[in-house]
C-alpha cells in the first residue's frame, strides 16, 4: 500500500513538473525571448511626385499584424536624405528610430534601422498629346462631365441664385485641351470647357484634372473646377480657345484636343 502512495505521489510531481516547465517554456517563447524585427522590411514607400520631382513619405506597413507587433512599427519614425528632386535611379538613405522602452517591454531586438533604397516607378510627363493614349483622354472627358454631374447644385449656386436648383437637361464639353506645364512644380493637365444647360439656363464651366502622366490613370481626388468667366465677345463668339489661353497661356503650353 506504502509502495502504491509512493508511485502515485512520484507520477503527481512529475505531472506537475511537466506542467510547470511547459508554462516555463510558453512564458519564455512568448513574453520573454527576444525576437528580431527588421525594420527596413516593415517599410512601406510612398512616392508623391513624377520623375525629376519627387518625394517619398515612409510608413510603417500596416497589414496582417498582431497587436503587440502593430504598436511597436507604429512608434517607428522614418527619415529620407535627399528627399527633393528625386528621379528614378536616384539613393536615397533611409534611418529609423523607434521607441526604445516599447521594443524591450516587448523584447523586441530591432534590426536594419537604415538603409540605401534605389528609387523607381515614377512616372513622366507626355511630351506632347500626340503622345498620350486615346484611352486616358476618353477616361479625362468621362471624368469630366461625372464631375459637373456631381456638382451641379453648388455649380449652379455660383451664379447667386438661391432658389432650388432647376434640372440639368444637357451636359456637353465644348472644348478640351493638354496643358503642359513650363514649370516642374505644376503638374501637365487636361482642360475642358463645359456646356451646361439647367432648364434652358446655360453656363459655362471650367474643369480641371491635374497630374497627367505615363502612370495613365485619371487624379478624380484632385479635380477641380470654376466658372468659366467669360468676356462678351469671347461668349458671343463662342472663343473658348481665346479663352483658355488668357487664362493659362502664362504658364503652359496649349493643345486643343478637337
Amino acid at each position: 500500500m506504502d509502495k502504491q502512495k509512493i508511485e502515485n505521489k512520484t507520477i503527481y510531481f512529475i505531472s506537475l513538473l511537466s506542467m510547470v516547465c511547459i508554462l516555463v517554456l510558453i512564458a519564455y517563447f512568448f513574453f520573454m525571448r527576444n525576437v528580431e524585427i527588421d525594420i527596413m522590411e516593415n517599410a512601406q514607400y510612398s512616392y508623391v511626385g513624377e520623375n525629376g520631382n519627387a518625394s517619398v513619405v515612409v510608413n510603417p506597413k500596416q497589414g496582417d499584424l498582431n497587436q503587440r507587433m502593430q504598436d511597436f512599427l507604429n512608434s517607428v519614425k522614418y527619415e529620407v536624405s535627399p528627399n527633393t528632386d528625386l528621379s528614378n535611379g536616384d539613393t536615397i538613405h533611409v534611418t529609423a528610430t523607434y521607441d526604445e522602452a516599447l521594443a524591450n517591454q516587448y523584447h523586441y531586438k530591432p534590426k536594419s534601422i537604415e538603409a540605401d533604397v534605389k528609387v523607381e516607378g515614377l512616372a513622366n510627363r507626355y511630351k506632347a498629346l500626340e503622345d498620350i493614349p486615346k484611352f486616358l483622354i476618353t477616361d479625362g472627358k468621362d471624368a469630366a462631365i461625372e464631375y459637373v454631374k456631381a456638382n451641379d447644385d453648388s455649380i449652379y449656386s455660383l451664379e447667386g441664385k438661391k432658389e432650388k436648383t432647376p434640372n440639368l437637361d444637357k451636359v456637353k464639353i465644348v472644348y478640351s485641351a493638354y496643358l503642359k506645364s513650363n514649370q516642374k512644380n505644376n503638374s501637365d493637365r487636361f482642360v475642358y470647357i463645359v456646356y451646361m444647360n439647367y432648364s434652358s439656363e446655360v453656363l459655362y464651366y471650367m474643369v480641371c484634372i491635374p497630374n497627367i502622366n505615363d502612370s495613365n490613370e485619371i487624379d478624380t481626388h484632385n479635380i477641380y473646377g470654376e466658372k468659366a468667366y467669360l468676356t462678351q465677345d469671347e461668349l458671343d463668339g463662342k472663343d473658348f480657345s481665346g479663352y483658355v489661353n488668357r487664362v493659362y497661356s502664362s504658364k503652359y503650353q496649349i493643345e486643343e484636343n478637337k
